[in-house]
This record gives structure tokens, sequence and C-alpha cells, in this order.
């Protein structure tokens, strides 16, 4: 109750904020033309992603800060973790093209690490201990982030003139996503997010977390502060931190300098996970980082603030094995009392008997008051839009967003007790010791078969239909009240299905449910954008991984000389090494390459190996006659 009554406030006073059109008090403010006199670094560690789609931000980025005339104020750095071959060869070969599109005066530079130590957290440390003194800021971005150049200016305009800020953390809108369930998120993002936002602002201040990209942070600061801690002991609650940006945020704080989170900074967008079990993927990874803050709430000097965002972030997945525990204790009270009634006269002589007490108004009321706690920010966002947005067909018209709003409530019920048994299991699992480690975030909208989803969902199909069948025969009075959680349950594998699916999301748009702006007028960064990855499309090699290096001499000098720059090669096994060997012999005999990922990852590390197997190439490939 404590949990979803905070969020209730937040939204109240976002709602009442919003609607004073009030601007954060205690910043100041400088003229859109104020010329920057600092350097910013804008940095975009990627994991094995589409570098096509990072390029094509970047460009498009890049493009809408030299637009603004203050594009020599900033520098690009793709920091790559990549750990799949072809993907790091792909990422130098489009660096060289992309490079050549860029504009003059902004430089893009590339970085690729041979051990992601630290993952994220290790690169940006990277960063920083090799270039990080170069720059005044730095503006971490995620593989799917896109600004505006004029948001990105006036960051740093922020930091200039705000002298003990040492981050602003701009709210990303989701954007550009189509399937059924991220639509969902896309809308409620758009509707619920700002007076999220300024709730959060509201209360925070100069207090406030940091989320880990659309930020930007005064690298003096970040350099002093922010070395973080490896645990003792083995993961899930050892190693690195993976929710490194909350105390990243709280060392911050505790070195003295502020830390913000502006509404008032548009201009700022991600991508949500399109489907439901991808959404899963991604919190079991934060769910393990937040848990991991256990080691850290109590530590010494922290702002409270700091604190209380620390247990927001470990409350935020602890609550749902609670109300997981609420409800088996409730239900089993019911069958317990079905199965053994009460005695109401005892063996202790009395003069009355003791009789069952049932407070009817307070349950309702209790039931009331939750209920409004949590529809009544999503109602407060609606409002929003229908006082301040015109016109109103950029959110599906009048009717459309007042059926989009009740959907929208349906479907969030439906799945909130799926995510409930989906992150209890989660917290179980990280309890018992079982490390999420830390994948690639899928970006495809190719949608969950049905084989996955039924195993995915088997279990949570099958407690639905148990606790409606028990609580039908043994406790037939709580059976309408279970229902909004049985349904979900009952029904998880085809709303996983269906909603993961790009046709139900053109559907839905159709009928004008979960548009908004955004998608009704694309953003000029997003064409931007997308026009970039055209270019890129058309100039990017078809050729892959070894196969390009041998093949084109350019690319083969420019990945030997990024060599020295990267850092030493790992380790490899010596199965790899015979490999390879192996396979040298074999291609000169038979003309024929098949490398495994490991053998083309040794290959990419020694450049005598790419010569080698560049002269074979010409000698395997025939002679054209004229």
């Amino acid at each position: 109750f404590a949990w979803i009554s905070l969020l209730f406030w937040s939204g109240l006073f976002g709602f009442w904020e919003i609607l004073r059109h009030r601007k954060m008090p205690g910043i100041k403010r400088v003229p859109e033309e104020t010329k920057l006199s600092t350097k910013t670094a804008i940095l975009m560690p990627v994991y094995n992603e589409d570098p096509t789609s990072v390029y094509a931000n970047l460009l498009a980025m890049a493009r809408d800060l030299s637009a603004t005339g203050q594009g020599e104020a900033f520098d690009f750095f793709v920091l790559s973790d990549t750990t799949k071959p072809q993907v790091w060869v792909q990422e130098e070969a489009l660096w060289l093209q992309t490079k050549k599109l860029f504009p003059k005066e902004i430089n893009l530079y590339y970085r690729h690490r041979p051990k992601n130590i630290a993952r994220k957290s290790g690169n940006i440390e990277d960063f920083c201990m090799r270039w990080g003194a170069k720059y005044d800021y730095m503006v971490v971005l995620d593989a799917d982030s896109l600004m505006t150049g004029k948001t990105v200016v006036k960051m740093a305009q922020f930091m200039e003139v705000n002298t003990t800020t040492g981050i602003i953390q701009a709210p990303p809108m989701i954007i550009n996503r189509h399937t059924f369930f991220a639509r969902v998120q896309q809308f409620a993002g758009r509707v619920y997010g700002p007076i999220v936002s300024a709730g959060l602002a509201y209360w925070q201040v100069w207090d406030s977390n940091y989320w880990g990209h659309n930020a930007i942070i005064r690298t003096r600061a970040f350099m002093e502060c922010c070395g973080l801690p490896v645990f003792p002991g083995q993961a899930p609650f050892g190693g690195h931190i993976l929710s490194h940006d909350f105390v990243e945020a709280a060392l911050i704080r505790r070195g003295g300098w502020l830390a913000w989170m502006l509404p008032e900074l548009k201009g700022s967008y991600e991508e949500c996970p399109p489907t439901m079990l991808d959404f899963v993927i991604r919190d079991r990874r934060w769910c393990q980082g937040n848990l991991q803050h256990l080691r850290i709430l109590f530590s010494r000097k922290l702002h409270p603030v700091s604190r209380l965002h620390f247990t927001l972030g470990i409350m935020s997945y602890l609550s749902s094995p609670l109300w997981f525990l609420f409800l088996f204790l409730g239900l089993g009270i019911a069958l317990w009392r079905e199965f053994f009634p009460p005695e109401y006269f005892t063996d202790t002589k009395t003069l009355f008997p003791t009789w069952p007490v049932f407070d009817l108004i307070g349950t309702l009321v209790l039931f009331l008051l939750s209920m409004g706690m949590l529809f009544i920010p999503k109602i407060l966002g609606g409002l929003v839009v229908l006082i301040q947005h015109r016109p109103l067909k950029e959110f599906g018209g009048f009717f459309g967003l007042i059926k989009t709003l009740i959907v929208e409530f349906i479907f969030s019920a439906l799945i909130a007790p799926i995510m409930m048994l989906f992150q209890s299991k989660i917290v179980l699992d990280i309890l018992l010791g079982l490390d999420a480690g830390w994948n690639a975030q899928n970006r495809d909208e190719t949608g969950t078969p049905w084989l996955v989803a039924i195993r995915r969902h088997f279990w949570h199909t099958v407690i639905g239909i148990g606790v409606s069948v028990i609580v039908y025969l043994y406790a037939n009075s709580l059976f309408y009240w279970t229902l909004p959680i049985t349904l979900g349950l009952i029904f998880s594998v085809p709303l996983s299905v269906w909603s993961s699916r790009e046709s139900v999301g053109e559907w839905a748009k159709r009928h004008n449910l979960f548009i908004i702006p955004e998608e009704y007028q694309k953003p000029d960064i997003l064409v931007k954008a997308e026009q970039a990855g055209a270019e890129l499309q058309q100039v990017a090699p078809r050729e892959k991984g070894v196969d390009l290096l041998k093949m084109d001499p350019v690319y083969q000098a420019m990945h030997v000389y990024m060599l020295s720059v990267n850092g030493p090669e790992p380790d490899f096994e010596m199965k790899t090494i015979r490999g390879v060997a192996q396979k040298i012999q074999g291609y000169a005999q038979s003309g024929e390459l098949a490398l495994t990922p490991d053998e083309e990852k040794y290959c990419l590390y020694h450049p005598e190996i790419l010569h080698e197997l560049s002269l074979l190439h010409i000698i395997n490939t025939p002679a054209v006659t004229a």
C-alpha cells in the first residue's frame, strides 16, 4: 500500500505542476542562442547491436547538432563491447562510411574493447581513463537512444551556467515501435509519463536519479566520485554492479554535486522491448542489479534521497513476491475456514459465542482506495491530454483516446498477475544464486512463437486454472473477486503471442487505439535517422567478418591499424588456434573457409593470418578475362 501510495502522490503533484506550467525552480537558464564555450563527448556504448541502426541514429543527431550552429562543441564516440566477430568488423566498416557522411565540424571516433569488463559501466570508465580529461561533459546514450540537437545543446548550456551540477537527466519518450505490446508501452509513456516525471521532479528537486542514458554528466565530477566497487563473492550479489546508474547518481550527490531530472527537456527518445517476454528478459537483469543495491543501501555519507531511490528500486521488484504471498495467504485463510469452520461455542464458558469478525465497510473502502491510487494517476494523465493537447486527432481523436484509456486499463490489469509471477520467480532465482548474465537486447519485432509462449507461460496457465477451480468449488464467494487475477493467468499464452504481433498493433492503429503524436507526425530527428539508415544501407559492404577483410585491403588495413589502439587480445584456447591452422590449410586446397565464431575472432587479432587469407583469396579467385 505504501508503494502504490507513493506513486499516486507523485502523479498527483505532477498533474498539479503540469497544469501550472511551472519549470523546475532552482536551476539557472540562458537564452537558446548562447554560444557554448565547452566541449562535450556524446557516447554510444554498444554490445552486439545492429551497426546500421546505431550509426543512423548518430548521423541524424550529428546533422541535427550541425543545424544548431554549435556542432563544433561536440564529438561522438562509439564505444564497442561487441563480442561477435562479424558485428565487430561491420561496426568498423560502417564507422568509416558514416565518418564520410558526418558534418565536417564534428568528429566521430570508434573504439573496440577486447574484454568487456564491468559491461557498460566499465565501458564508460575506459572512456574516462583514456579521453575523459579532454571533455567538460559527456552525454551517455543507449543503443536505441535518439536526441535532438536542440536538446543536447540546451543540456550543455545548463551545465555551463550551473557549475555545481553533476548530472542532468532528460526524460526519454518511447517511440518507433509497432507491436501491440510496445504500442501500449508507448501510449502509457506518452500520456502517463509526463505527470510521473513532473511528480518525481517535484519532490526530488536537485536530488534526482540517473537512468543510465539520455543524460549529460560533468566529466570531472564523474571521474572524481563514480569509481564503482566490485562486490566480493560470486554473482548475482557479488561481482560488478549491473544497475550502475543509480549508484553513480548517489555517488555524485555524495560528492556534493547536484543531480537534476528536467521534464522541460523534450526531444529525448528511446525504444522499448517489443514483446512481453523481451520485457521480462530485461527485467531479469534490472532486478538483479537493483537487489545488489541492498549491499549499498546503508553505505556511509549517502544522501537520504539517494537511499530512498535505492529502496524504491529494490521494492519495485520485491513488491511482486510480497503481493503473491499476500494473495496466497488470503486464499489459504479462506480455504482454511471452509474446511475448518470456526467454533462459535468453545469449551471455555462464556456469556456470548465467539463470532467471526468481517469488516465489510473497511474491506470495500480499502479496495476502492487501492484501486483509486492505481488508476487515478492514469486518469489524470488522460485529463492533461484533454485539457492541453490540440488537436486531439494526434491521440486518435476524443473517442479514440477514451477507448484507448479503457483498453489500456484492461490490458494492464490482465498482464499484472503475469508480471507478478515472472518477477516473483526472478527474485527467487536471484536469492538462490542464479546469475542473469548480460545479453544484447532483442529489438526485432518478429513476434513470440506459440511454442515459446506455451513453454514460458505454462505454469501461469496452470496456476490460473487451478486457483479458479479451487475457489469456485470451495470458496465460491471469492470467485468473482479473483477473476481480475486468474483471467490474465489463464489467457497468458494468447495474450503474450497476440500482443507480440505487429499485425495486431497495426489493427489497433487502424481503429484509433494507442495513437501518439510522434506517430501521427514523426519527429524530425526520427525522419533524419530513417534517411540516414537508408544511406548507410546503400554504402554498407555486403560481406562480413573475415570474408570482408580478406577481400578488401582498405578495410583490412583499417582493422589492423585499430588493433594497436584497442588493447591486448583476449586469451584463446589451444583447440581454437589449431582449428584456425587446419582450416587455413583447407582453404588453400579447396577454397572453402568455414570458421567458428571463436576461430574468426582469433583471426581478427592476427594481422599475419589476415594477410595470408588475402593472398589465398587472390589465388582462389578465378582471373577475369577481357
